[in-house]
């Protein structure tokens, strides 16, 4: 990844001791970490560990049970316009006449006038179809589509927002590897210009984008890429390890309080 200067007050995302329940259930707990402005960073972590829920909470769409977290230093709702956001899958109802470019225009909502969007919008989003290599499908109904092509669909809509900062949840997922290729091309153009928050199980996604990476497993751990070894992610990733995994990391980061250090 090319490095990128940044100022050094420069915080994007700040999240101070913030924890997450669904009634009894813990999500996250006790979560502190920030993002600087430009940075491209790279959330890895088991199933069920919070990820997604890191983003709901980024988007204001859920609170915080207790914590803070600001965005652009204000609460996630206030800066919400300044953010893209690409969800794994969205519901939609296959019979309902939309088509391609209509559904990445949802990303100039905000802009319409009169009930119209305007030319410099349309041309935005055909913009952003061109980015995902979608040009030819622009008039094509949305549920005709592919899955992959669905989901570059819903990354156009994402880039059509101009966001200053872009959260992804697993956009490859269902993406094929020549589609994963000309998505990287695009986001790595993106690198630079805007912040950017993606989730992903591929570590050769996460490779391309940035050198460190977000641990999520109900904490958050912030982990440098060379040092994630086979050791490391299966830490990570089993709930049986994830334990010693925190205890490691504290240790490393200057906390004995969970050591048993003679």
């Amino acid at each position: 990844m090319v490095g990128v200067s940044r100022m050094p007050d420069s915080t994007v995302v700040n999240f101070e001791n913030v924890s997450h329940r669904f009634g009894p259930t813990r999500v996250l707990e006790d979560v502190s970490f920030h993002v600087h402005d430009k940075d491209a960073t790279c959330i890895i972590g088991p199933n069920g560990g919070g990820k997604t829920t890191l983003l709901r909470l980024l988007l204001g769409l859920i609170q915080p049970t207790k914590g803070k977290i600001e965005v652009f230093g204000q609460t996630p709702r206030r800066s919400r316009q300044r953010i893209g956001y690409v969800p794994q899958a969205i519901q939609y109802d296959p019979l309902f006449p939309i088509n391609a470019l209509e559904i990445v225009l949802m990303g100039r909502l905000n802009r319409l006038r009169m009930g119209r969007y305007s030319p410099a919008c349309k041309e935005v989003a055909r913009h952003a179809l061109e980015e995902v290599g979608l040009s030819d499908a622009a008039g094509r109904p949305f549920a005709a589509l592919s899955g992959g092509q669905r989901q570059r669909v819903l990354i156009a809509r994402a880039l059509a927002t101009e966001p200053d900062l872009l959260l992804m949840d697993e956009p490859t997922a269902s993406v094929d590897l020549t589609v994963e290729a000309q998505f990287l091309e695009t986001l790595e153009k993106l690198i630079g210009k805007v912040t950017i928050l993606l989730v992903s199980h591929d570590l050769d996604v996460v490779r391309r984008l940035t050198d460190s990476v977000l641990c999520v497993n109900h904490t958050v751990h912030r982990h440098a890429l060379a040092d994630l070894t086979g050791e490391t992610l299966a830490e990570i990733y089993s709930g049986e390890h994830r334990k010693e995994h925190e205890r490691k990391t504290l240790h490393a980061q200057g906390d004995h309080s969970h050591c048993k250090h003679e």
